[in-house]
């Protein structure tokens, strides 16, 4: 059975000198779509009936939103990461969202990080509260659960702004 519809398979079984004999069945298909499968494999003889059941939940998949404009020096700026776990993913089993980047992440360097959760989905928000020049570079934003893993890359630039004139 595979999500719910029965497939009937046929296999000539020859008996050598093993008692147990071993029949694999290989999904070739990654499990690519943001679905959750469930394959079980039931076993009937004479001698009555066995089940196995697997579930199959694709790997996280990580996008960031890019800025809306370039970045200026001196002024807050945040990039957010979305996490989509696939149908039936859980949040909080075993999924691990981390950044990667040119700069400590944290308060003393002017950037603070804060993640949400929703149905399905993690976001995790880097703010920076005075972006400086010393901000710009590459930020990965990575996530991993036990199905897989994903990240995505932004590259940030940061503007300096003209000076400001005074005229006297």
């Amino acid at each position: 059975t595979i999500d719910g519809s029965t497939y009937f398979l046929t296999h000539t079984v020859n008996y050598g000198r093993s008692s147990t004999y071993e029949n694999v069945l290989t999904i070739n298909a990654a499990v690519s779509s943001i679905y959750r499968h469930t394959y079980t494999c039931t076993v009937v003889n004479a001698l009555g009936s066995d089940s196995k059941t697997l579930t199959a939940t694709p790997p996280p998949k990580v996008s960031i939103s890019p800025p809306d404009g370039p970045p200026t020096a001196g002024e807050s700026f945040s990039l957010t990461c979305s996490v989509r776990l696939g149908d039936g993913g859980s949040l909080t089993e075993d999924l691990i969202v981390h950044w990667e980047a040119p700069v400590d992440i944290n308060p003393a360097n002017d950037i603070q990080m804060n993640t949400t959760d929703s149905t399905g989905t993690r976001t995790s928000v880097l703010h920076f509260t005075l972006l400086r020049t010393s901000h710009g570079g590459q930020y990965t934003c990575k996530a991993t659960t036990t199905t897989g893993t994903d990240m995505a890359t932004e590259i940030i630039t940061v503007q300096i702004p003209p000076p400001t004139l005074s005229v006297s």
